[in-house]
């Protein structure tokens, strides 16, 4: 099997500074690629670092909507620096989060608004994080369609099956993690209402352990439950649902090397 994890912060401290044992334990678990995805500067200039260092890894550069007041002329300039790496895959993560609104709206749109740009300027999908704004995020995608020109990424996709449908006319791939596992996420209907070939696996490392792990530090090597519970639910093989995530990754992140 060759997994993938499309979605992990393994820049984030609780791993110590030193991921040496999660990349082995990723080896122990078929895990051959993933794709880091920065939440700031600081964590997306770590993981492009990390990149250089380890083959198998790939990034994504961006500011999370909690941090779109950081997003001055001169951090987008040096995202933009770091997006031009053979290893950046995409812009990200970029969004709205109106749950913790630790930056203001306007914030919130003028950086989603700018990073979408930035991610059409230079040929690449982008990653969107969307919690408590469904509705928001819809709206802001379809208004901007025009950007919307090499595909992107709803990443711990928890909206609804309709939603799914919206985004996914607006060129959208889905990517499903831990939380798919758990006995009262009722997730089921939503996987098979999205086509396997916009379906993506992802951990979201260090969050949301699936089961039996729940509530532990996750890291990429879990993704083989993850891939499983996908394929519960889909109704068809491992294999082949390992099979068809790999080919929508290389699809929608075209920089990844083919495993």
């Amino acid at each position: 099997m060759n997994y993938i994890d499309v979605h992990a912060h393994l820049s984030d401290p609780k791993y110590g500074g030193d991921i040496s044992a999660v990349i082995n334990n990723m080896k122990v678990a078929s895990v051959k690629r993933v794709i880091n995805c920065g939440y700031d500067l600081s964590s997306s200039e770590q993981i492009a670092e990390m990149s250089e260092k380890y083959d198998n890894m790939y990034y994504c550069a961006g500011v999370h909507p909690d941090d779109a007041k950081t997003l001055s002329d001169e951090v987008l300039n040096r995202i933009k620096q770091l997006c031009r790496s053979e290893k950046c895959v995409a812009v990200g993560e970029i969004g709205f989060d109106f749950y913790w609104n630790k930056s203001t709206e306007e914030e919130q749109i003028k950086a989603f608004e700018r990073q979408m740009e930035l991610a059409d300027e230079l040929l690449l999908p982008f990653v969107v994080h969307s919690r408590e704004a469904s509705a928001k995020t819809q709206k802001f995608l379809k208004d901007r369609k025009s950007l919307i020109n090499h595909g992107f990424l709803m990443h711990c996709y928890s909206e609804s099956a309709e939603s799914a449908k919206v985004y996914e006319d607006l060129g959208a791939y889905f990517s499903f993690g831990g939380v798919i596992t758990f006995k009262n996420a009722k997730k089921g209907d939503i996987v098979k209402s999205i086509p396997i070939d916009r379906i993506l696996s992802e951990t979201d490392c260090p969050y949301l352990s699936p089961e039996p792990y729940r509530g532990s530090v996750n890291d990429p090597s879990r993704i083989p439950l993850i891939v499983a519970k996908i394929a519960e639910f889909k109704g068809i093989t491992i294999e082949e649902t390992v099979n068809e995530i790999n080919k929508n990754a290389e699809r929608l992140f075209y920089k990844l090397k083919c495993n």
